[in-house]
């Protein structure tokens, strides 16, 4: 394999966002609605898609410095898989879409080539809202509502993705 120069990836993971569709809810957008779902039962996916992007990954995890949300937004995960991460943000039991902007800009502002999240609609609309077209944003579909072009089909294509931004380079477009 050739020489390639390691790249920052920016990683976030919304460990609420898609709790809503299995107890018949259209997302989880809001305390109310989170707290509705709890209350029907929903269960956390985000954090298992999570780890199928990573582990699809760990065979290149040499060609890629890490930087995620602290505890459920991402380092749970990266650590579970083995990868050394620089941790942005603080540990918390429960996490809010500002939460997920402070870390999209401090990942931004620490030189992320690609920033990969795992969220839905309402997650993508923070982090654009966060830092806006300044870096390529690429989604692990992980929600109820996936309408925006951003999600790649599942995690181990988000994964394959990432692969050709690292190695090939791949052209990038609004």
């Amino acid at each position: 394999m050739e020489k390639t120069e390691v790249k920052i990836l920016g990683f976030i993971v919304n460990p609420v966002t898609g709790m809503g569709g299995a107890v018949g809810l259209k997302g989880t957008d809001g305390d109310a609605v989170l707290e509705r779902a709890i209350a029907l039962g929903a269960k956390p996916v985000a954090p298992a898609r999570a780890l199928r992007f990573l582990l699809e990954l760990k065979p290149i995890m040499e060609k890629i410095k890490l930087i995620t949300g602290a505890g459920l937004m991402g380092e749970d995960e990266a650590k579970e898989c083995e990868f050394k991460c620089t941790v942005v943000g603080k540990r918390k039991e429960r996490t809010s879409a500002r939460d997920t902007m402070e870390i999209a800009k401090s990942i931004k502002e620490m030189g992320a080539a690609l920033l990969v999240f795992c969220g839905g609609d309402g997650t993508a609309r923070d982090i654009y809202n966060a830092v806006g077209m300044d870096i390529p944003i690429l989604g692990v579909p992980s929600g109820v509502k996936m309408h925006s072009a951003v999600f790649a089909v599942d995690p181990q294509a988000a994964a394959r993705i990432v692969a050709k931004f690292i190695f090939e380079g791949l052209p990038l477009r609004e």
